[in-house]
């Protein structure tokens, strides 16, 4: 493929096209954690389904590396891109991507080998446009940190949602469908998620989270401090739904974004898992 295209694709993007499941991961740079990240999502012991990497404005030394991984597994596809931004990144690989569910994994954590069949069995017996799940907090040593546990009914996320973070986003199976609907992720730096379900809720998307952990998400200094930008980001989020359809909630949750944003940039230490309702830059780093 030529030096100017933005894409580079290794496989057919028709591949498997009755697939259930696509994981999706973006990542910008190496880091002491992505082979145990690619490794786990390969060893889940459901093992029908594709892995797209999204490799965004990498190095050629990283670009190098993850063929080394695809050459070795005919489940992985390669994206290379020269745009450092997640939301294009994820669009490009929901785009691409042949699984009737999308199954997000950051470069920097850990699938259980069980998650793939539980979110299948999961599905298959009550479908759900986005399906996330209690996660477990871990350090850079793997040291088992914290647990995170999240609201479980679609009543529960919605009345939460003003509050607190009520999805974690790298635990989610989202529907590809659905997202196609919502016509993807619309932006933002660091609060894609938020944005999304905001607008899944809007217009009543079947929204859960299972009570069992099926993730182990990293909490590492490097990405440990949320961005003032980030909480901007949200607070925007929440003033445009509540232009859109003036409410006590929507106005709710515009006071509370406005004041962690307000708070950040006063106390710039808030950690990325004290609440804060979009997860920090980890995955443009």
């Amino acid at each position: 493929m030529s030096e100017a295209s933005p894409v580079d694709d290794t496989k057919d993007a028709q591949a498997a096209p009755e697939l259930f499941a696509s994981f999706i991961m973006c990542v910008n740079r190496d880091n002491p954690w992505l082979n145990e990240a690619i490794e786990s999502v390969l060893a889940q012991d459901d093992r029908q389904f594709e892995f797209l990497i999204g490799a965004n404005a990498c190095s050629d030394d990283l670009w190098s590396k993850l063929n080394i991984y695809a050459a070795g597994d005919a489940r992985i596809r390669l994206f290379r891109t020269s745009i450092g931004q997640l939301s294009f990144n994820l669009n490009l690989l929901a785009d691409q991507a042949a699984g009737e569910y999308l199954v997000r994994m950051d470069a920097d954590d850990v699938s259980l080998p069980h998650r793939l069949r539980t979110l299948r069995e999961t599905l298959e017996r009550d479908p759900a446009d986005v399906l996330g799940s209690a996660v477990m907090l871990i350090d850079g040593k793997n040291d088992v940190i914290g647990r995170m546990d999240f609201p479980e009914s679609g009543e529960a996320i919605a009345r939460a949602l003003p509050k607190r973070s009520v999805i974690c986003h790298p635990s989610v199976a989202i529907k590809k469908a659905f997202l196609v609907e919502m016509r993807g992720y619309l932006g933002g730096f660091f609060s894609e998620d938020t944005d999304l379900w905001l607008r899944a809720v809007r217009s009543d998307a079947k929204l859960r989270n299972l009570p069992i952990v099926l993730l182990h998400y990293r909490v590492h200094p490097n990405q440990s401090i949320m961005s003032p930008v980030g909480y901007a980001e949200v607070a925007s989020h929440w003033l445009r739904e509540w232009l859109l359809r003036p409410s006590w909630y929507n106005l709710r949750g515009l006071t509370v974004a406005v004041s962690k944003a307000v708070a950040c940039r006063r106390l710039p230490g808030v950690r990325r898992y004290a609440g804060a309702q979009s997860r920090p830059p980890r995955n443009q780093e």
